[in-house]
């Protein structure tokens, strides 16, 4: 749609992920593209397919640099206990292209004040 963030990758093949595997399926996508520079893509489930049916990606997120030119590829695992099935076609994962920042990390001995101190949780929501 208009407003969709992402591009949605469909499977080139029919395949199938079996739960509580002790490796990552790896999955070939079918395709090799140029992410422009100073971009990077974000390979990620498909917010339906990881809620529904425990589709996750092994590390998470793949990042994919503007220098990639290989195949694509997704390390697949399934969290429920029922195996993950789809068909030729299917959109399963989706692509996000994001901006990355240029600038240059500085090594410092201490850092700026704020008003939060503590971690994870710490603002309430």
């Amino acid at each position: 749609t208009e407003g969709s963030a992402a591009y949605d990758i469909y499977m080139p093949e029919d395949g199938i992920i079996l739960p509580n595997s002790q490796r990552a399926s790896v999955i070939n996508l079918g395709f090799a593209m140029a992410i422009p520079k100073g971009f990077c893509g974000l390979l990620l489930p498909r917010s339906s397919t990881g809620a529904k049916s425990g589709l996750a990606l092994n590390n998470t997120a793949g990042v994919i640099d503007s220098d990639y030119r290989g195949e694509w590829q997704a390390y697949l695992r399934v969290h429920n206990t029922e195996p993950f099935r789809w068909k030729r076609g299917d959109r399963v994962l989706q692509l996000l292209i994001v901006p990355i920042a240029d600038f240059e990390l500085i090594q410092t001995e201490s850092l700026d004040i704020t008003d939060r101190v503590a971690g994870f949780g710490s603002t309430g929501i």
